[in-house]
């Protein structure tokens, strides 16, 4: 977690993590201590989820503590503007691969002086596929003398398993995990010592390097579902066990020229590999489109062993060409399944929709702008399907297919150009291969409660839960009924608040506010969710509401930054660093920025080569090797490809003169 500089020691390392009905409450604390005879810079790091907010952050420093404050971003980006023309300032947080982003901070550390740096963040953990899973990054790059993980779990439904394992877990480290499970309460942990945690005899390095896992489930013996209430707060999760639903699927694949190469082979293998999961009560079809749309049938197919053979047959055959019109091939899925539909081919009960995948932007057809095609197929659908769009690749407008399918009752997903993206694409689909339950009612008492969370659901997948929270009007819970409707599904009941001093006698009530904060998460997540659509009053609304409940409860979303006041020494002034919430907007830019450096160092270094210089155009090979490196991996090596563009220019400049 702190990258240790020479004479700095690194001696305590602790990630402590309390979970408490799927909301998760972690502290990274990390001391170190100068023992050099001059002042030394020393960097915090950490990788946190990017589902996560980060609450708060400190850093003590000979007896005084520096706290990062939560503020309006806007008012950050004014104080932060103001830093940089100073040359004070940088970024704190960075996109660090697909699910976690990179908070970091360095100091100046006096003389024979230590340094604690405390990090806390939130989350609520989804369900996927039939369990939760508690992600923790640990990167300490050095050994430690007091390392520990430590994870509480407190499940008042009962917990029905628990798994605890780490990418970095050896033969001889395995044993260390101790877990020990009760009913409702799981208690995790790690604390190898510094040999154990040493790469091999006599050597510095760790082993320590890699992600921590936790998965876990509750029980689940009411169709119900569970509810809690503390505080006047209260929160339903609601995951019954119920058979499956047919559905009816139509795949979109863009086959355009910009799939070539490993995406089209990539997709092939994915698609070969879920056709055979599709089970035979479904319904499928295939559109493939570039400049040209192509469907396998005219209409939906059901799943046969026969139709799962030939349809394999025709994806082993699709290759690329042509430009990308998504416009109408979404249109053609559509008018497919609405047709079928009209013409009684599907089943009455089961679930439509439409995944799509592709990697670029609308370049041919009638409609090209994003804001059209959206209305289009907005209007097309009408409520009446669900839209999954799949974005392959960096150059991808992510923004597009992400409103685009929040409109259409559906969800967006990056699939990332990486060896494993047939496995993303088949997790996806695993994800939604499952529907339980359609047009999901979720009816809390008027009169009991307000500011609810959404309570009406488009589906309910099998693996996953349906979460609704709000705030009690009264503690009154003699007229708290619940019910949960769909067409073919009813379940009413009374509520009872678990008593947590029975369930945990021996325990501190040391998250006694977590209903409170799960139902802030839960809200602000929705409000900036509903923001990305929607009239410009309706986004302007959701917006304020959103910054106002980040603000109090002191979140850093989106729509606030953390500030934290480096404090002053004898080396260097006080200086203000800004902690932003990523999102798949400033990831993208991220990375664009990158690539614009590389570019820009490339053209500069043509500048500056004599083009006839054999020597230098081995230089200048090299060079092209070394940027195009920098550009390719994540984006916090951005600084690394800047300071190499910078150097390697000198350099260059120095052989050219030299005429070496």
């Amino acid at each position: 977690l702190t990258r240790s500089v020479k004479k700095v020691e690194v001696y305590s390392v602790t990630v402590d993590c309390t979970v408490t009905s799927c909301f998760a409450h972690t502290v990274m604390t990390s001391k170190a201590f100068n023992k050099a005879s001059s002042s030394q810079e020393i960097l915090f790091e950490v990788e946190l989820p990017k589902t996560a907010f980060i609450t708060n952050f400190s850093m003590e420093i000979e007896g005084q503590v520096y706290v990062g404050e939560v503020k309006e971003k806007e008012k950050a980006k004014k104080q932060y503007e103001k830093a940089v023309s100073s040359g004070q300032t940088a970024g704190l947080v960075k996109a660090s691969g697909r699910k976690m982003e990179k908070f970091s901070v360095s100091v100046n550390i006096a003389a024979e002086s230590n340094v604690t740096f405390v990090l806390t963040y939130e989350e609520l953990l989804q369900r996927k596929l039939g369990r939760y899973e508690l992600l923790t990054r640990v990167k300490p790059k050095t050994l430690v003398q007091d390392f520990q993980i430590v994870t509480n779990i407190y499940e008042p439904q009962g917990i029905s398993y628990v798994d605890a394992h780490a990418t970095f877990l050896s033969n001889e480290l395995l044993p260390l995990v101790e877990k020990t499970v009760t009913d409702r309460k799981a208690h995790i942990s790690f604390s190898p010592t510094m040999e154990q945690q040493r790469k091999c005899p006599g050597c510095d390095g760790t082993l320590i390097d890699g992600d921590f896992i936790v998965s876990y489930d509750v029980k689940r013996e009411k169709n119900l579902g569970d509810i809690q209430i503390v505080n006047g707060y209260f929160v339903h999760f609601f995951a019954p066990e119920l058979p499956k639903l047919p559905k009816n699927v139509v795949f979109v694949i863009d086959t355009s020229t910009s799939m070539s190469g490993r995406k089209i082979v990539q997709t092939r293998e994915a698609m070969l590999a879920i056709l055979q999961q599709v089970h035979e009560d479904d319904h499928f079809a295939i559109v493939r489109f570039d400049s040209v749309i192509e469907t396998w049938k005219d209409s939906l197919t059901k799943a046969t062993k026969e139709n799962i053979i030939e349809a394999m047959d025709y994806i082993r055959r699709i290759d690329s060409r042509g430009w990308t019109n998504i416009n109408d091939a979404v249109l053609k899925a559509v008018n497919m399944l609405v047709k079928d539909r009209q013409m009684e081919r599907l089943p009455e009960r089961s679930a439509d929709m439409i995944i799509l995948l592709t990697d670029g932007m609308p370049s041919v057809g009638k409609y090209r702008d994003i804001g059209k095609i959206q209305e289009n197929v907005r209007t097309a659908i009408g409520g009446n399907m669900s839209l999954y769009c799949l974005g392959f690749g960096n150059d991808v407008d992510y923004s597009f297919l992400d409103v685009m399918s929040r409109q259409n009752k559906g969800l967006a997903r990056r699939i990332f150009e990486a060896s494993d993206a047939v496995v993303q694409l088949q997790g996806f689909y695993d994800e939604v291969a499952s529907p339980l339950l359609l047009e999901v009612d979720m009816h809390y008492p008027d009169n009991a409660v307000d500011s609810l969370t959404i309570s009406h659901f488009s589906q309910f997948f099998n693996g996953t839960e349906i979460v609704v929270a709000g705030h009690l009007m009264d503690n009154d819970l003699d007229n708290f009924l619940v019910e949960v409707l769909e067409e073919d599904f009813r379940v009413q009941g009374q509520v009872s608040a678990a008593d947590w001093d029975v369930f945990y006698p021996d325990e501190e009530y040391i998250f006694g506010d977590f209903t409170e904060r799960l139902w802030a998460y839960l809200t602000i997540q929705q409000l900036l969710d509903k923001s990305k659509s929607g009239t410009p009053d309706e986004k302007a609304s959701t917006t304020a509401k959103a910054l106002d409940m980040s603000l109090q409860y002191s979140f850093v979303t989106p729509l606030t930054s953390m500030v934290v006041t480096k404090p002053e020494t004898e080396d260097s002034p006080s200086s203000t660093l800004i902690a932003d919430k990523l999102t798949e907007g400033t990831w993208r830019k991220q990375s664009l920025k990158m690539q614009n450096t590389g570019l820009a160092f490339l053209k500069e270094t043509k500048t500056i080569l004599n083009d006839e210089s054999e020597g230098c155009v081995c230089v200048y090979v090299w060079l092209c090797v070394c940027v195009w490196l920098c550009v390719c991996v994540k984006c916090h090596f951005e600084m690394a490809a800047v300071k190499l563009y910078q150097k390697s220019k000198a350099w260059l400049q120095l052989i050219h003169k030299e005429n070496w």
